[in-house]
């Protein structure tokens, strides 16, 4: 029942994605909005019902399921963003709470250790020269972005150091980890698509599936 449940949730997630890609191609401004709303709430689902059943295990999930209300928060302001003006800003906000809830979460389960943090220091500069060298236009919010790139960073970090928690969760685990994997690269071609020069539709296409895989890892693993 737990997996059927999951999977129906994440399915019509899923739907609702590929609904928004067609309408994105077809430049259906309300209907991008909608679906990706709708895509949005269907991980929700899925982490709320993960909560429900995890009475056990609310240090770790409660952590998870703010998270996935921010990420689902940012998701509907960035949509309704046009100008990158308040919304983008409100809405990087929304990523980098659940960034961070997703990592006190993590913490939770698995000690922060002095190996991750000099990691973090490693994956924050490779993101900065990213940054510095690649051929964008910030209109101004390079620093939210800077900001932004330093949470991401230990989220994804520590997200990996699941690998060492894994004897016993296989799944769990499995699932942390390639939801924050996943996470930093929907976020990198986020940022082309965002600020980068000339990009091609393809780019949020892209975007969108990295990170509705990674969303639905992580709120799969509420359930694991």
């Amino acid at each position: 029942m737990v997996r059927v449940m999951v999977l129906i949730f994440e399915g019509l997630m899923f739907l609702s994605v590929a609904g928004l890609l067609a309408a994105f191609h077809y430049d259906l401004a309300v209907g991008t909005i909608l679906l990706k709303t709708l895509a949005s709430l269907f991980f929700v689902l899925t982490g709320v019902y993960g909560y429900r059943r995890g009475k056990g295990r609310r240090l770790f999930s409660k952590p998870v399921l703010i998270a996935l209300l921010c990420s689902m928060a940012g998701d509907v302001l960035l949509a309704l963003d046009r100008t990158q003006g308040i919304f983008f800003v409100l809405g990087v906000a929304g990523f980098a709470g659940a960034h961070v809830m997703f990592s006190l979460a993590f913490c939770r389960v698995c000690a922060v250790r002095k190996t991750e943090l000099v990691w973090t220091f490693v994956v924050f500069v490779q993101l900065v020269l990213l940054l510095a060298l690649g051929n964008f236009d910030f209109h101004g919010l390079l620093p939210v972005l800077i900001g932004y790139a330093a949470v991401i960073s230990f989220m994804t970090v520590k997200a990996l150091s699941f690998w060492n928690w894994r004897q016993g969760q296989k799944k769990v685990a499995a699932l942390i980890m390639c939801g924050g994997v996943l996470f930093l690269f929907s976020d990198i071609v986020l940022l082309f698509w965002l600020f980068g020069v000339g990009m091609q539709e393809e780019v949020q296409s892209v975007n969108w599936i990295l990170y509705y895989v990674a969303q639905g890892c992580l709120a799969a693993s509420l359930s694991a």
